[in-house]
């Protein structure tokens, strides 16, 4: 069994072909040759003031890679306000002020534990790539101006995304911080080779943009109407972030998943926290608005339901909901590079399984 850690998958995992394994397991799992199975979490109180434990896990098989994935995480979370906006924070409290997040992978033929690996790379880059999938299919083919709101790890990943599937030749990028939105542009300026300009309101962001994303931890919109333009595809790594008035508005609307996240919580104030009002486990006005009419990515990639249609269409992708199978296919990629590459640290298979009939 193999122990990759984040330092290991740096050195080698880039977006290109991530999008690719996450097209292909997308489109099996639309012809129902892949399995997802929904995330899950359970909350409960800790002795931080305003923090909750929060213990997630979600899996996916992919039998054309023969591998099986299950990630999960240990979290302390809170909800500070920050600019005016609560925002949903892990808290380091972990030895060495780290987090807890794992990928187990598993062999789908003898059933045995492949490897562990650390979640971090791989999840930013899973998000990323899925929408840049969708990007791939609802995006126009002409796009040129990316405009991207936030400028954190998850935004990382949707710059990467885009210019995998689309030739951009500039970035708009705008984050409540100055000194983030300069870094990122000088950063992502040399690693593209493409004009990424800082702007300071995320309108300007929107303005002439082909596509917009947002990618923040706010619980409240980052995305609102007059921001719309015919031809336009939006997408965002949050629920909170489009308003349903965006989502009422768009030509034609794609979600990762109709299966909602399933949230287990202990008795008392952790009912309470914001995530059961405007976040992950749930939003009021999905009382008056269908997601699941909207069609889900597996169905586009699979061929079942379409793309965009025309150049005029404003196409979103809500990606809103994550699926344990997109683990799968980015694990499919670490396990292979790594143990090619000879990274991580073998550890014998007898620690993790037994002679005992379980």
């Amino acid at each position: 069994m193999l122990v990759i850690t984040n330092e290991d998958i740096e050195t080698f995992l880039e977006m290109p072909p991530c999008v690719d394994a996450l097209e292909a397991a997308y489109r099996d799992l639309g012809n129902r040759d892949a399995v997802d199975i929904p995330r899950q979490d359970a909350v409960v109180d800790n002795s931080r003031p305003g923090a909750v434990h929060g213990f997630k896990t979600m899996s996916g098989s992919w039998p054309a890679a023969g591998l099986t994935a299950l990630r999960l995480n240990s979290d302390i979370v809170h909800w500070p306000e920050i600019d005016g906006s609560p925002r949903r924070v892990k808290i380091p409290v972990s030895q060495g002020n780290r987090y807890n997040g794992l990928v187990l992978l598993f062999s789908t033929e003898t059933g045995e534990l492949l490897a562990m690996f650390n979640d971090g790379y791989v999840q930013k880059t899973r998000v990323g790539g899925s929408s840049g999938v969708a990007a791939k299919y609802l995006a126009r083919t002409d796009s040129k101006v990316l405009g991207l709101i936030g400028t954190g790890w998850q935004a990382t990943g949707q710059i990467e995304a885009m210019a995998a599937v689309r030739d951009l030749e500039l970035v708009k990028v705008f984050s409540t911080t100055p000194a983030n939105r300069e870094a990122f542009a000088e950063r992502y300026a040399a690693q593209l080779g493409i004009e990424v300009r800082p702007v300071q309101s995320p309108e300007e962001a929107a303005k002439d943009a082909d596509i917009l994303a947002s990618a923040t931890n706010s619980m409240t919109p980052t995305i609102t109407p007059d921001m719309m333009r015919p031809g336009m595809h939006i997408t965002s790594v949050r629920g909170s972030e489009i308003p349903l008035e965006v989502l009422k508005t768009v030509d034609r609307l794609v979600v990762n998943t109709h299966d909602p996240v399933a949230a287990y919580a202990a008795r008392g104030w952790p009912e309470e926290i914001p995530e059961f009002v405007n976040g992950d486990y749930a939003r009021p006005d999905m009382d008056v608005f269908d997601i699941t009419q909207a069609a889900e990515l597996k169905s586009v990639v699979a061929g079942l339901a379409p793309g965009r249609q025309s150049d005029e269409e404003v196409t979103c992708f809500h990606n809103y909901k994550g699926l344990g199978l997109q683990f799968a296919a980015i694990g499919s990629i670490v396990y292979a590079e790594a143990a090619s590459r000879q990274l991580g640290l073998t550890v014998e298979d007898g620690f993790f399984s037994q002679a005992v009939h379980p």
